[in-house]
């Protein structure tokens, strides 16, 4: 079926702008300030901003010549899992009771090919905290939650991963470069969970761990995030159990939901 296109009645403009910037970004692969400026017939301080946002949401980055490109969500279909919806919903509790305790914002996410997707933020109401993260897309081998789930792979699943078809991310790791990353995760794979600084966010740290059930499809971990001036309150022993805690508890429902044929997947 071909869509009819009528434009709406009370186009939002700003909405718009953004959205032509993306498939700009989508038809050109690369794109200036003063460019789309022009093409769009807006000031290049309306760009910034607008580019800002989709820079934030994942769908744009900027490169050293200050160019913006497609970012990791351009072009992501679904998460690719049959009963997202029922496994959100199984988590959601766990990850605001861990928010709850550790009083840190806390997160869900899932891998989806090379990429981790955010399915879930629990806020915390703390002034200075880690931000919202629903929605965003960013390279699993670049964030905390992404090398949490990767150091679960074998050597040869994780080269399989990242030397199989092109999944169209824009992620290219050579050989020795996924050699050299199965290396990184060591300490990962013998502790149970991953330390990142500034990975998704600036100035934020995060602890993340896998969910470690062989019946999770597609693979997932949660994490707990808090400014740096409270780095090492996070990364206190209490604070990584109950991180490890939260993490067994679902495991435990899992494997519960498993035993009674409740998994959709």
């Amino acid at each position: 079926m071909i869509p009819t296109r009528t434009k709406p009645t009370y186009a939002v403009a700003s909405v718009d702008n953004a959205l032509l910037l993306l498939q700009m970004l989508r038809d050109l692969g690369e794109l200036r300030v003063k460019d789309a400026a022009s093409e769009l017939g807006i000031s290049p301080s309306t760009v910034h901003r607008l580019m800002s946002m989709l820079v934030y949401r994942g769908f744009a980055v900027q490169n050293e010549s200050r160019m913006y490109l497609p970012g990791p969500s351009v072009g992501v279909g679904p998460a690719a899992t049959d009963g997202a919806r029922e496994l959100r919903a199984l988590v959601r509790p766990h990850l605001d009771a861990l928010r709850d305790r550790s009083s840190e914002t806390a997160y869900f996410m899932v891998l989806t090919g090379r990429v981790v997707r955010f399915l879930l933020t629990a806020q915390s109401s703390q002034p200075l905290r880690g931000g919202d993260r629903h929605g965003f897309v960013v390279p699993a081998h670049s964030s905390a939650g992404g090398r949490a789930i990767l150091s679960t792979l074998s050597r040869d699943a994780m080269i399989e991963l990242y030397q199989g078809p092109d999944l169209n991310d824009g992620i290219d790791l050579d050989t020795s470069s996924v050699a050299a990353l199965y290396g990184e995760l060591a300490p990962v794979r013998a502790r149970g969970y991953d330390v990142g600084v500034g990975r998704v966010e600036k100035d934020i740290v995060t602890v993340s761990a896998p969910i470690r059930h062989t019946w999770v499809r597609p693979r997932a971990a949660i994490s707990i995030s808090a400014p740096l001036a409270r780095k090492t309150a996070l990364l206190d022993p209490a604070s990584i159990e109950t991180l490890l805690a939260s993490r067994q508890a679902i495991e435990a429902e899992l494997g519960a939901a498993a035993d009674r044929s409740q998994l959709p997947w």
